[in-house]
């Protein structure tokens, strides 16, 4: 028995796997999960919103298990990431047995499975008496018979892979003990939310409720049935610490992957996009009653909209990166298709996964928003990739960025505004945004000029050469400071505008090709960033 069951394990671990077979695989095992809870349930009417949260909390919560056990099943068995994947996915069959469990107990009684929500005392209670005794709501029958079954089951593989039993019961006790938090994390996350405004021991079960069933708005999206509030603000929070335990797992098995993708994610572009995101939050809650507080959920949401608009700026750096190979040979020997660190295909998966993540978290907070970071990376690709490939054309190509940077700024207003319009908002001051990416987006063509020269693609600064080019866009940018009193009807910015608008110009003047100067052209983008950041905080000031 002993042979067969290694043998049986020997063949799970050492099956093909790639990235994308993982994710189909994995979607495929909850897909079947969620139809099985339906089909027990004679596939009872639902709107279109309670199954995409469904969906989504199903998802986000089973892929946060499956990475918080895969450090502990790489420990238990000595394991590749490989073959500890290849060991949960085939465990996490194990995930479709619980409704059919708690039908067949029940048999057309009422139960409903999803979290155990109580106090301090209470959860430490729970965890020594595997969920406490309500087995009909909460933690039922088929899901704590599914904790016991892949505890015991992990147990057993480390003892049979290592032949050490204290090795198997800290396993097994370690495995218990995460899922017991995942089964009990909206109490947790209540025990953090609620401490700073009363003792951790008077919080309760019906504290947990309050924050997590009670109909309410956060952001734009209005909440009203308690079942979709739960699904939603739990793909909130699952949304986010899947990402973070994507990229530690990245971290831990290819260092050398997750340092090139952080050090080509270009932190000034990160920077502009988060405050672009920011400035139309900002224009929503000031213009158009957005709705907008430090409340818990509307702080994880603002973050999970940041977070899917980076996302979208790396899949879009991954189709630029694949068509600028030429370019980047010359003035970007940096980047990891050029080095060789990460191989095209990889390096197109890291993209796809991006460009997942971003229309995932965006559309658990707004669809509106989740839309407009889709017609961003479309955008991107027009822009990048052939046969189109529109950033060879002056002109074109500022205002396609410009326009995706508009983007962004709206999926911050939508977002927050209850209509999810822009009705609210100024025109004369998104024509003038607009006007002001549009003028100032050349900025990053200057470190490229010889690489977009030999490529054939027609910058700015590729036109009119270097020198002229930056007098042509340091007056541009002059203009475009100056203009903001007039479009902000705010006469008391003339002379912030005027000592600003002179400091971006200077700057640019004195743009260099020394890349250890101060004013470098590679750090042109980041110092006028920091300028018209400073600029904005003026502007805040006297709107205030």
């Amino acid at each position: 028995m002993k042979h067969f069951f290694l043998t049986l394990i020997k063949r799970i671990e050492d099956a093909p796997l790639t990235l994308g077979s993982f994710l189909i695989t994995f979607v495929g095992l909850i897909i079947v999960r969620l139809t099985v809870e339906n089909a027990l349930g004679l596939f009872p009417e639902h709107t279109f919103f309670f199954l995409l949260f469904e969906f989504t909390h199903t998802f986000l919560f089973f892929l946060c298990s499956l990475l918080l056990l895969l450090p502990l099943v790489r420990f238990a068995g000595r394991l590749s990431l490989r073959e500890a994947t290849n060991i949960l996915l085939f465990g996490f069959l194990i995930i479709w047995t619980p409704p059919i469990i708690d039908t067949f107990v029940f048999q057309g009684g009422h139960f409903w499975s999803f979290y155990e929500f109580d106090g301090l005392r209470g959860l430490v209670v729970r965890f020594f008496t595997l969920f406490g005794d309500t087995p009909d709501i909460g933690i039922t029958y088929g899901v704590r018979v599914e904790v016991v079954l892949v505890t015991l089951a992990l147990g057993l593989y480390t003892y049979l892979k290592s032949k050490r039993f204290m090795r198997a019961l800290l396993v097994a006790f370690l495995t218990y003990t995460i899922l017991f938090v995942l089964g009990t994390f909206p109490s947790w996350i209540t025990l953090g939310v609620l401490s700073l405004q009363k003792s951790l021991l008077s919080i309760s079960s019906s504290d947990v409720a309050a924050l997590f069933l009670s109909p309410e708005q956060v952001l734009g999206r209005n909440l009203t049935d308690f079942r979709s509030v739960l699904n939603f603000k739990m793909s909130l929070v699952y949304g986010l610490l899947a990402l973070i335990l994507s990229c530690y797992t990245l971290y831990q098995t290819r260092k050398d992957h997750f340092l090139a993708l952080a050090r080509n994610a270009r932190l000034p572009q990160l920077i502009y996009h988060a405050g672009l995101l920011l400035l139309g939050i900002l224009l929503g809650a000031y213009f158009a009653e957005g709705q907008v507080s430090f409340e818990f959920f509307h702080i994880i949401g603002i973050l999970s909209l940041i977070v899917a608009t980076w996302c979208a700026w790396l899949a879009s750096v991954v189709v630029n990166d694949i068509y600028d190979g030429a370019i980047d040979r010359l003035t970007n020997p940096d980047r990891p298709l050029v080095v060789g660190t990460i191989s095209l295909r990889e390096y197109q998966l890291y993209g796809l996964i991006c460009f997942l993540f971003s229309l995932l978290l965006s559309g658990i907070v707004s669809f509106s928003a989740m839309l407009l970071l889709l017609a961003y990376q479309a955008l991107a690709t027009l822009y990048s990739a052939p046969p189109l490939r529109l950033k060879q054309y002056p002109g074109l190509a500022t205002l396609i960025a410009a326009l995706a940077g508009m983007l962004v700024l709206i999926s911050g207003i939508v977002a927050v505004v209850p209509t999810h319009s822009i009705t609210g908002i100024p025109l004369s001051l998104l024509s003038y945004l607009f006007l002001a990416y549009f003028l100032a987006l050349p900025i990053k063509d200057f470190k490229d000029i010889e690489g977009d020269r030999r490529d054939h693609v027609y910058t700015i600064p590729v036109l009119l050469g270097a020198e002229r080019g930056k007098y042509v866009i340091g007056s541009l940018l002059f203009l475009l400071f100056t203009l903001s009193p007039l479009v902000l009807a705010l006469r008391s910015l003339l002379i912030p505008a005027l000592l600003f608008g002179s400091l971006a110009y200077f700057v640019l003047q004195k743009g260099t090709n020394d890349e250890y100067s101060f004013f470098a052209y590679r750090k042109l983008p980041r110092i006028v960033l920091g300028i018209t950041t400073l600029y904005g905080l003026v502007i805040v000031f006297f709107l205030i």
